[in-house]
């Protein structure tokens, strides 16, 4: 049996209507982000569940890759402080102490994307990607924020804080 087109249009139509209205059998609950900036606040660490790491023997090995530190909190013990920065990245990175007890994420940068290094008691200079390298610290009790300091890694959330006892 032949039906007219014009009955067929309305069924199809119909049909494409039901089909664009239908739902996924998931539910995502996730709210939507904001970047640090649009939702007013602050950066934050990029690595917050991460227990602090305790460097009482007088050695630490901390590792990098885009844009975050392994740890975000050292403990260590006043006195020398063996630090290793095994660079697991794509990009140089580096490790500066800077004596500071301000929360980390809270200096300013400079236009150059860089904070001040005037505080700093030492650091483990750029380190290329794959590479490691070591500096000794000699360090007296207080709190300290740890940085990359290359141009805007910072800004990234390349920061953590170190105490010292």
């Amino acid at each position: 049996m032949n039906r007219p087109l014009s009955l067929l249009l309305p069924v199809a139509a119909t049909g494409l209507l039901v089909a664009g209205c239908g739902s996924s059998s998931k539910k995502d609950d996730t709210p939507a982000k904001k970047p640090a900036a649009e939702a007013g606040t602050k950066a934050v660490s990029t690595n917050p569940a991460a227990a602090p790491v305790d460097a009482s023997s007088g050695k630490v090995t901390i590792t990098t890759t885009e844009y975050k530190f392994s740890a975000p909190e050292i403990h260590a013990k006043a006195g020398k402080l063996k630090v290793t920065l095994d660079n697991k990245g794509g990009v140089v990175h580096e490790f500066v102490v800077l004596k500071d007890s301000a929360a980390p994420g809270s200096l300013k940068p400079a236009a150059n994307g860089r904070v001040s290094e005037k505080t700093s008691v030492g650091e483990v200079s750029e380190t290329d990607p794959g590479k490691t390298r070591t500096a000794t610290l000699d360090l007296k009790p207080g709190k300290y924020i740890y940085v990359c300091n290359i141009p805007t890694h910072y800004m990234s959330g390349m920061y953590g804080e170190l105490v010292v006892k």
